[in-house]
């Protein structure tokens, strides 16, 4: 049953049992800023109603919120989310908890956990946690990302026999045994039908086509490999990167 809108300023419990005890962090662009400087964090309300009420105590009860606003529809389970973006800055883990102790007061929820970027590890948002984990500056920040980024295209290649993997910028270097290095430029990552959809180029069937997807696989393992254009569309499993070689 969806819940109704309050009509009154909201008073402690009025958001009980509306909210999940975890959110994201920097999970989401921001709308305010540069994502260096802007932290976006990502609530989950159970309807509408609760979302905008939340969404509205936040923007008008505490100054380091730059903004906040509610997802433009609901997901496949009825539900919303809550974009909420503050400053990065030295007091960010202080002020997600001060934001957390408030919505506590609101919602009933006591322990709060969230991810952050891509992870896929939750932790308890104590402040320990949020100044460990969270980045709060813009230095810190491009750092965080390369790690998870870098992390997130390793975990891609896992057919590949390699000393390392590096990227820098959308260049991917794999450091393979006896110095051999392959470079290869991410056009774009995304599921194998969502990138064939977006793909204008005709599937390569000549012989040069031929001979460099056998080269590629011989080098960097048995990935299903096709040619489109100048780009190579390697897929692992559910998983798929448009390439191009540099």
């Amino acid at each position: 049953m969806s819940s109704q809108p309050l009509n009154e300023g909201l008073r402690a419990n009025d958001l009980k049992d509306t909210m999940y005890p975890h959110f994201e962090v920097d999970t989401f662009r921001s709308k305010m800023g540069e994502d260096q400087d802007v932290c976006v964090l990502t609530f989950q309300a159970k309807d509408r109603y609760p979302a905008r009420d939340m969404m509205e105590f936040v923007e008008k009860g505490y100054p380091f919120v730059l903004d906040a606003d509610v997802s433009s529809g609901e997901n496949d389970k009825g539900e919303y989310a809550i974009f909420v973006e503050i400053e990065r800055d030295k007091n960010i883990a202080e002020n997600i908890k001060e934001l957390t102790y408030g919505l506590e007061k609101l919602t009933g929820i006591k322990e709060w956990k969230f991810k952050y970027y891509k992870g896929k590890n939750e932790y308890e948002a104590t402040t320990e946690n949020l100044k460990k984990i969270i980045p709060d500056s813009a230095m810190m920040y491009e750092n965080a990302v390369s790690r998870f980024r870098t992390e997130e295209v390793k975990s891609f290649f896992t057919k590949t026999l390699m000393d390392d993997l590096t990227l820098t910028g959308e260049t991917i270097t794999i450091h393979k045994p006896f110095g051999v290095k392959v470079q290869l430029e991410m056009v774009s990552e995304d599921d194998p039908q969502s990138i064939l959809e977006t793909n204008e180029d005709t599937i390569g069937a000549d012989q040069l086509a031929t001979s460099e997807v056998l080269w590629l696989t011989k080098v960097l393992g048995d990935y299903q490999i096709n040619k489109f254009g100048d780009k190579f569309l390697f897929t692992n499993g559910d998983r798929a990167m448009l390439l191009k070689r540099v």
